[in-house]
C-alpha cells in the first residue's frame, strides 16, 4: 500500500483537531476578554488564530518528516539530488553517443583484447625487472597511438586499471615470482579512437607445455583424395591440436584473449606431407607433434609425420 494513502487522510484529521483546538480557544478567549501580554482581546484572539494556523503547518511537516524518508529528501537534499539527477543525464548522454560511436564501428580496441605480451625472467634484480616493465608501457603506448588512442585528462596514453594499481606493484610481483613471466596488457572496454586505452594485467609464469617432438593429435588421411582435400584434412588436425592446447598455450599476439591458440604450419612442410600422403595412395597414418619446445607464451609451431602401414 502507498504511503500517500495512509498519511493524507492522518494529516487532514490531525490539521482538523488543531483548527478546532484553535478555535475553542480563540472563542474562549473572545468570550472572557483574555488579554496576552497587555494586548487588547481583538489582537490576543487573532494570535491564538495565528499560533494555531502556524501549529497545523509545523505538525503536518513533523508527522511528514518522521514517516517519510523522500519527504526529508525533497526537502533538505532536493539541490543535491537534482545535481545528481543532471549528472547521470549528462552520463547517459555520453554513453548513448559512445554507443552510436561504437556503431560506426571507430573502435582502436576490442574488450579484452591484448595491447602487448612480454616474457620478464623474475630471477633478475628488481631495478631491472622495473626498467623492462617501464620499457613495456612505453612499447604499448607507441602501439596504442598507432591504433588511435589518443591521451587522458593527465596525458596517459594507457591508463592501468584497477586504479589502486601500479606499475611498481606490478613489478613487485614479477620478481616475487622469481621465474620466467608472462605479463599481458589487456584492453578492459571497447575503446574508440581518441580516448585513453583501459587496460588490466595479467601475470602468469611461463611453462614449458610441450617438449619437441611431442605428439599432439594423430589421425588418418586417405591418399587417394584430390590434393585439396588432404590438405585441409592436415590443416584440421593442426586445428584440433591448437583447441587441446588452449588455456595451456596463448592465442596469437593482440587478439582476443578468450580466443584459442593457432598452430603454426610451416607451408613448405604441409606441401611435402601433402605430396608424400598422395604418393602412398592409401589411408595413411599422421601424427600432428611439436616442431620445437611450446612454452605458454606460445607459438604452437606444428608439424606432420606421415606413417605409412
Amino acid at each position: 500500500m502507498e504511503l500517500g494513502v495512509l498519511l493524507i487522510p492522518l494529516l487532514i484529521l490531525l490539521s482538523g483537531a488543531i483548527a478546532l483546538v484553535g478555535n475553542a480557544v480563540g472563542r474562549n478567549i473572545g468570550r472572557r476578554r483574555l488579554s496576552l501580554v497587555g494586548l487588547r482581546p481583538r489582537y490576543t484572539a487573532q494570535i491564538v488564530t495565528v499560533v494555531t494556523g502556524m501549529l497545523i503547518t509545523i505538525v503536518t511537516l513533523i508527522v511528514v518528516l518522521l514517516i517519510s524518508s523522500e519527504a526529508r529528501v525533497a526537502l533538505f537534499r532536493l539541490n543535491a539530488v537534482l545535481r545528481q539527477t543532471r549528472q547521470l543525464e549528462e552520463e547517459i548522454h555520453r554513453q548513448e553517443d559512445r554507443l552510436k560511436q561504437l556503431a560506426l564501428g571507430d573502435i582502436a580496441y576490442l574488450s579484452n583484447q591484448e595491447v602487448l605480451r612480454d616474457v620478464i625472467d623474475g630471477r633478475q634484480p628488481e631495478a631491472a625487472v622495473r626498467q623492462r616493465v617501464l620499457a613495456d608501457v612505453e612499447r604499448a603506448t607507441e602501439i596504442a597511438r598507432e591504433n588511435g588512442i589518443g591521451p587522458d585528462s593527465h596525458g596517459d596514453v594507457i591508463v592501468l586499471t584497477p586504479p589502486r594499481a601500479t606499475w611498481d606493484a606490478i613489478t613487485h610481483l614479477i620478481d616475487l615470482r622469481d621465474t620466467d613471466t608472462v605479463l599481458r596488457l589487456v584492453s578492459s572496454q571497447n575503446t574508440l579512437k581518441g580516448e585513453p586505452l583501459m587496460v588490466f594485467l595479467q601475470l602468469f609464469d611461463n611453462r614449458l607445455v610441450y617438449a619437441q617432438g611431442t605428439v599432439l593429435v594423430e589421425g588418418i588421411v586417405d591418399g587417394r583424395q584430390p590434393r585439396e582435400v588432404i590438405s585441409s584434412e592436415l590443416l584440421r588436425l593442426a586445428d584440433q591440436s591448437a583447441l587441446l592446447a588452449r588455456g595451456r598455450v596463448l592465442p596469437p599476439p593482440f587478439t582476443i584473449v578468450t580466443a584459442s591458440p593457432a598452430a603454426q604450419v610451416d607451408i613448405d612442410e604441409h606441401r611435402a606431407a601433402v605430396a608424400r600422403i598422395q604418393r602412398a595412395g592409401r589411408q595413411v597414418f599422421i601424427r600432428v607433434v611439436a616442431v620445437r619446445d611450446v612454452y605458454t607464451v606460445g607459438p604452437l609451431s606444428v608439424s606432420f609425420t606421415v606413417v605409412v602401414r
